[in-house]
């Protein structure tokens, strides 16, 4: 797989990552180079950053599902509630109010990227602790609109967080801090995920009921309690330096005279009224998720394939309205915040684009789309919360260190594109195994053994994939463009996911394990073409 130190285009953008970050023209990266990076301040910091961006994921995701289903909520209905986690998928959509909109006296005293950063996990904490002092059994609806606030305010730190580590390191090390990240996210999602279940083993009381309310209220705090080493690690960092503004200042004085003299393009109208009207209805959105499982897919898809027609429709016919002077200032930050970040990323990669979003739209298929339907598969195969957590625990952060440390050594020694190969195969291999342990029974060997297997490829896949997202960026948009990046790559999948559930009714676990795998299929023909489209040309 031949690698490249070129972009696909002829020349970079002001401030914009190499599209390759190895380089086929110098010579390899020793191993004790590769290492000593792993010790640097910086990485270090990614460590902490990164368990803090992880912990809520599973709280609103796989975790709740085995809380859920303890309640007694049905598997298609919990299979729905993982759109929950579409908020990561649309985080593109206020990414550039995190990229440019400073927050009152927390900026000033901050920085940006740390008042966005803290201003998320504060509301993570708070959301969290709501979670915990509701019963889903007896009202699932207030359980909800917690969630949501949990995702909301997971994919804003997120947002904010992949931009702060883009901006602190330059490509070179952009592996190195995404395989750090990844190692706290990974043993964050691990404490969410068996820890949580072993500390509301410990809380219950014995000889009673089932279902115990109070241990999962008792875990869910002390998940909130488990954010401060993040708040602590951004008070304590260093914001990363600002970045030249000339150009920006530039292009935003054009385009006001521009707006000014010939109005805004229409399609950019509604847009803006869509995205004003998708604020005012979000009180409903609690609502549409417990009751999305009576709607069928066409009631989301054909409306959303029609509205995306007609603003393409709108943007070929280059009609424009006027403005008045006084809200010329907001059009054109509109249009700086969420248009021209965008514009570049396709601009810069024209046709090669089509493939690059592809392959980031598809790459954790296997992955996500299992996911939710792992915690409800132990629970029906007879697992206990203690024998979860504890192969989770033990076998799983070990798998989860080497996984995330390997990937980021193998794609700063080997490229990122041969690694993302490997996770790829990896990731979908990984869900064969699920599919096999749904014959063995009871059997906790074999949990352990398939537990393991799962987290080393993903470790290995998941750093290698952020390496390559983080050095798609324009570093001028790093939150914006980024923010898109890894929306698309959650989706398709979390959409799919929500189906998950029926699934597995209609068709039964195995079944549901091995056509996920088969999902990663397309993925492997996409990276071999992202290779070859990365490839120089002939001398």
């Amino acid at each position: 797989m031949a690698m490249s130190d070129k972009t696909p285009s002829a020349t970079l953008a002001p401030g914009t990552t190499s599209s390759v970050p190895e380089s086929s023209s110098t010579a390899p990266v020793s191993w004790a180079s590769v290492w000593r990076v792993y010790a640097e301040r910086a990485t270090l910091r990614m460590l902490l950053l990164g368990f803090s961006a992880g912990l809520p994921l599973l709280l609103v995701f796989g975790t709740l599902s085995f809380w859920l289903r303890e309640a007694g909520i049905d598997r298609t209905t919990i299979g729905f509630l993982s759109w929950i986690g579409l908020a990561y998928g649309f985080k593109w959509v206020w990414a550039p109010l995190v990229d440019r909109l400073p927050i009152p006296v927390l900026t000033r005293l901050l920085g940006r990227r740390r008042s966005w950063l803290l201003l998320a996990q504060l509301t993570i904490i708070g959301a969290l602790c709501g979670m915990a002092l509701n019963d889903p059994k007896l009202s699932l609806q207030p359980m909800v609109w917690c969630a949501l606030a949990v995702a909301f305010a997971s994919a804003t730190q997120d947002i904010a967080l992949d931009a702060f580590r883009i901006e602190s390191a330059d490509a070179k090390r952009q592996a190195a801090l995404a395989a750090a990240y990844q190692t706290g996210y990974r043993i964050a999602m691990i404490w969410a995920g068996a820890g949580v279940l072993w500390i509301a083993a410990r809380a219950e009381v014995p000889n009673a009921a089932a279902y115990q309310p109070g241990a999962w209220q008792t875990a869910y705090l002390v998940m909130a309690v488990s954010m401060l080493p993040g708040i602590i690690t951004v008070l304590f960092s260093a914001e990363p330096a600002e970045r030249a503004r000339a150009e920006s200042d530039a292009e935003t004085a054009a385009t006001r005279a521009r707006f000014a003299a010939t109005g805004i393009p229409l399609y950019g109208a509604v847009l803006f009224a869509t995205l004003a009207l998708l604020v005012l209805l979000l009180p409903a959105a609690p609502g549409v998720v417990v009751r999305a499982y009576d709607l069928a897919l066409g009631a989301y898809l054909l409306p959303l394939l029609a509205y995306v027609l007609a603003v393409i429709g709108l943007a070929r016919t280059g009609i424009r309205v006027a403005l008045p002077a006084r809200l010329v200032p907001a059009a054109v930050w509109f249009d700086h915040a969420f248009y021209v970040p965008f514009a570049e990323f396709l601009k810069r990669y024209g046709k090669q684009a089509i493939v690059i979003l592809a392959l980031i739209a598809i790459y954790r298929i296997s992955d996500v789309v299992m996911g939710i339907m792992a915690n409800p598969f132990y629970v029906d195969m007879g697992y206990t919360k203690d024998e979860v957590a504890a192969v989770t625990k033990i076998y799983g952060v070990i798998m989860t260190l080497a996984g995330a440390f390997i990937g980021g050594a193998m794609a700063m020694r080997l490229g990122v594109m041969r690694v993302l190969m490997l996770g790829a195969v990896l990731s979908a291999a990984s869900n064969l195994l699920f599919a096999w342990l749904g014959t063995r029974g009871h059997d906790v060997s074999a949990l352990i053994f398939v537990i393991s297997a799962d987290n080393l490829s993903s470790g290995i896949a998941s750093a290698a994939f952020i390496a390559y997202l983080s050095s798609l960026t324009n570093v001028n948009y790093s939150a914006t463009q980024y923010a898109l990046f890894s929306s698309m790559m959650l989706l398709l999948p979390k959409f799919l996911a929500g189906y998950s559930g029926k699934y597995v009714d209609a068709f039964g676990y195995s079944h549901f394990f091995t056509a996920t795998a088969l999902l990663g299929l397309p993925v492997l023909v996409l990276v071999a073409l992202a290779s070859r489209l990365q490839a120089p040309k002939s001398q």
